[in-house]
């Protein structure tokens, strides 16, 4: 065997150790010059508005209905606006769950409150199968208003389509506005 055979052997074994243990950032740096490693692209991440919202009770339709979550937050300030969703009664438990277009690998869930804060008691991200997983389960802070309740979760096993906000407003006394809720992942 020629030093140049010897050679390219041990590419390509580095080559097949790389692609095994899926580390090809790892053949980067051992400059290892060959046509069969190719650089991985890295994934797009998309962000999502809702496209449908339902509830367990709204204040009123269309103003504060379920719907008024959907779409990018166009409420500005921490105020009371028919344009976001809100409970009927501001006291209790309820829940806000919406679907979006692409089913993602979730790594990020932004929740746009209007007024309110502080009643999020649970975050629910809803699988292809209809199926919710807890993600987060916290006390949500009161203040800023407005302001965002940003969960950040490693990127999930599944693809996501919807997400449920539970609220407990009886920690506020006072209803939470939703104005929308973003989803971030990977298609």
């Amino acid at each position: 065997m020629t030093n140049r055979d010897w050679q390219m052997r041990m590419r390509l074994c580095l080559i097949e150790i790389c692609l095994l243990l899926g580390a090809l950032v790892a053949c980067n740096d051992i400059n290892i010059e060959s046509p069969l490693v190719e650089a991985t692209a890295t994934p797009k991440v998309l962000s999502q508005w809702a496209v449908t919202a339902q509830a367990s009770s709204q204040y009123g339709f269309p103003n504060w209905s379920a719907g008024r979550a959907t779409g990018a937050p166009d409420v500005q300030g921490c105020v009371d606006d028919p344009r976001a969703w809100a409970s009927a009664r501001g006291n209790g438990l309820e829940w806000l769950e919406l679907t979006y277009a692409e089913p993602v690998y979730v790594t990020k869930v932004r929740i746009y409150q209007t007024l309110g804060r502080g009643a999020i008691s649970r975050v629910l991200l809803v699988d292809r199968e209809g199926l919710p997983q807890m993600v987060w389960e916290e006390g949500d802070r009161r203040e800023p208003c407005p302001g965002v309740l940003e969960v950040e979760i490693p990127r999930t096993p599944y693809r996501v389509i919807g997400v449920k906000v539970e609220l407990d407003e009886s920690r506020t006394g006072f209803w939470n506005e939703i104005d929308a809720v973003e989803l971030i992942g990977v298609p």
